[in-house]
């Protein structure tokens, strides 16, 4: 008995130890161990969601209405489309955040007018610190110059440079997308409270959204499918009908898209002429630094020419008149006859000497003088 119960123990200890042995070669191989540590967690795989766009409407939601239509228009698009106040930027960037980190992805376009378009940049910046990429921010009229984070890929900025309160949009650290700074400052109707309800903008915003891949949502589309089914299930009266009410839709798109080329030509009229007149600004400026030296140099010379002038008259006014160079001559001439009339004075003395020798003998003088008046009396 005993040795039967040995003999048990001992077979039940080897397939046990068997059984073990099995048990930790299955988890020793990479399969094994990749099985157990699925088990163990399991990542959910990214689901997409299409294209999100957040409108942040401006200062207490008074004058940003353009927002609304814009929302609107879009979703006749089929993108979807949600508008917020400004003030909800942060709270909107960190649940798109919390999404993205439990594995919702979905394109973040965001588009601002006024202060909303201020916190649009606030928002793309929060979202950087979540991993989220922004494809798109449109900008209508900011107050403050902004800088764009870099996990922004494209900024549209439609602004007034003349209505007071529009400004241009800057790059940030790391930037490396595209950026445009479209001034409609020559469009008379385009007031700070006015731009954000312009059709041809609105046309040209649903353009820029609709180049993203996957722009039009999922959940938008659905439907109108569905409603499509239905009305070819119905008479020809109410297909007609159908087709009136889709095709007015259309129309207005295709306005929509005239609009957004036209403004697209005046904005790239504008910036050929903005380019033009600082070509023609700089060619001034050229010519004018050209004239200014050429006076320049003038003055110099004429002040050169003058200065030997001046020194001269100095000079004359310190020693006097000089006499001229002609009259040297003559001068040197007369000196020599000039003698002369001194030795004629010798002879001058003469008549001198009589006198005296008269006063001497004052006799022969008197019978002189009457020899001479002689013939006088006696005629």
């Amino acid at each position: 008995m005993m040795r039967f119960l040995r003999t048990f123990a001992a077979a039940f200890v080897a397939i046990s130890l068997a059984a073990g042995t099995a048990v930790a070669q299955t988890d020793a191989t990479p399969e094994g161990r990749l099985v157990l540590a699925a088990a163990k967690k399991r990542t959910p795989a990214p689901r997409y969601t299409g294209t999100h766009v957040y409108l942040l409407r401006g200062f207490m939601d008074v004058f940003s209405t353009g927002m609304n239509d814009l929302e609107t228009k879009m979703a006749r698009r089929g993108i979807r489309a949600s508008v917020h106040n400004h003030s909800e930027y942060l709270g909107l960037a960190e649940s798109i955040g919390e999404r993205h980190r439990r594995g919702i992805r979905e394109n973040v376009v965001i588009i601002g007018h006024s202060l909303g378009a201020n916190d649009a940049f606030l928002m793309a910046e929060r979202l950087k610190d979540f991993g989220v990429t922004v494809p798109l921010i449109i900008a209508y009229d900011p107050t403050a110059t902004m800088s764009v984070p870099r996990n922004v890929s494209r900024v549209v900025n439609f602004y007034s440079s003349t209505n007071g309160w529009g400004v241009s949009v800057a790059r940030g650290p790391g930037f490396r997308g595209s950026l445009s700074n479209i001034d409609l400052s020559r469009r008379g109707e385009m007031g700070h409270t006015d731009i954000d309800k312009s059709p041809a903008l609105h046309s040209q915003s649903i353009s820029y959204v609709l180049s993203i891949g996957g722009s039009r949502s999922s959940t938008a589309a659905a439907p109108k499918k569905k409603e499509a089914s239905d009305k070819e299930s119905n008479n020809a009266t109410e297909s007609k009908s159908a087709d009136t009410k889709d095709a007015k839709p259309e129309t207005a798109d295709k306005k929509e898209a005239a609009d957004a080329k036209e403004t697209a030509a005046t904005a790239d009229k504008n910036e050929t002429a903005d380019k033009k007149e600082t070509a023609d600004k700089k060619d001034s400026a050229v010519t004018a630094d050209k004239n200014e030296a050429a006076d320049k140099k003038e003055s110099a010379d004429q002040a050169g020419k003058d200065e030997p002038a001046g020194e001269a008259a100095a000079a004359s006014s310190a020693t006097g008149p000089k006499p001229a160079a002609k009259d040297s001559a003559p001068d040197s001439v007369a000196s020599v006859p000039a003698s002369k009339p001194a030795e004629k004075d010798t002879s001058a003395s003469k008549p001198a000497e009589k006198d005296a020798s008269a006063a001497a003998n004052p006799e022969k003088t008197e019978t002189a003088a009457s020899k001479a008046h002689a013939p006088a009396t006696s005629n």
